[in-house]
C-alpha cells in the first residue's frame, strides 16, 4: 500500500482529514496525517527537519510515499519534495498558496500569513527554488484549486508550470478542500496511483 503524508493547514483539523480520507484506502493509499503546530512560533526550517525525519522513517520498509499539502501545508509539502526527491512519487498542492502574490488586504500575503511566522517562511522558501523545479520533477506535481474562486488563496498564487493544474467545480477555501479529499477527489486518487 502506497503511503500518503497529509500535511494540514493553519487549521489543525485532523479529524475532519482523517474522516475524509478514511475510503482512500480501498483504493491502494494509507493516509498519514503530520500536523504541523503552525501557530507555535517555531521556525519553519525546524519544522521541515520533522518532516524530513518523517518521510526518512516512512520510507525505511521500502514504501512509495506521496504528499498531499492542504492550504498552508501546500508549501510544506513542495518544501519536503525539493528536500527528499529520491524517496517521494507524487505531491498534490489542494488550496495552497506557493508563492506571495500582489494582492492586497484581506488576502494578501502579508494578512494571510500573520498568524504565522512559519507558514510565511515556507512560502517564502518555494516560491524562490520554484524554478528549479526540473521538467520531471513537474510533472510529479499536481495542483487543485476550486473553479469559483477561494476567499483565502487567490488562483494566482497557486498553479506551477508544467506541472497538472486542476481546477474542481466548487468555491471556498474549506469547502473545496473537503470535496477534493471526497466527492472531487477521483483526479487526485487518480494521480497518486499513477
Amino acid at each position: 500500500m502506497k503511503k500518503v503524508l497529509i500535511i494540514p493547514g493553519l487549521g489543525e483539523y485532523d479529524e475532519y482529514v482523517e474522516m475524509l480520507t478514511r475510503c482512500w484506502r480501498k483504493y491502494g493509499l494509507e493516509p498519514v496525517i503530520h500536523q504541523m503546530h503552525w501557530s507555535d512560533g517555531e521556525h519553519f526550517a525546524l519544522k521541515l527537519e520533522k518532516l524530513v525525519a518523517v518521510v526518512d522513517a516512512l520510507s525505511k520498509d521500502g514504501s512509495v510515499i506521496s504528499l498531499v499539502g492542504l492550504s498552508a501545508g501546500a508549501s510544506a509539502a513542495l518544501n519536503l519534495f525539493l528536500e527528499r526527491d529520491h524517496a517521494i512519487d507524487r505531491v498534490v498542492s489542494i488550496c495552497g498558496r506557493i508563492r506571495k502574490g500582489d494582492q492586497t488586504g484581506y488576502r494578501s500575503f502579508e494578512t494571510r500569513t500573520k498568524s504565522s511566522r512559519a507558514f510565511a517562511e515556507s512560502v517564502m522558501l518555494f516560491a524562490k527554488e520554484e524554478k528549479s523545479l526540473s521538467v520531471e520533477q513537474r510533472k510529479r506535481i499536481m495542483t487543485v484549486r476550486p473553479l469559483f474562486g477561494d476567499a483565502l488563496v487567490p488562483a494566482s498564487t497557486t498553479h506551477i508550470d508544467g506541472a497538472r493544474n486542476v481546477t474542481i467545480p466548487t468555491a471556498g477555501h474549506i469547502f473545496s478542500i473537503g470535496m477534493s479529499l471526497s466527492i472531487c477527489s477521483r483526479p487526485i486518487l487518480q494521480f497518486l496511483n499513477a
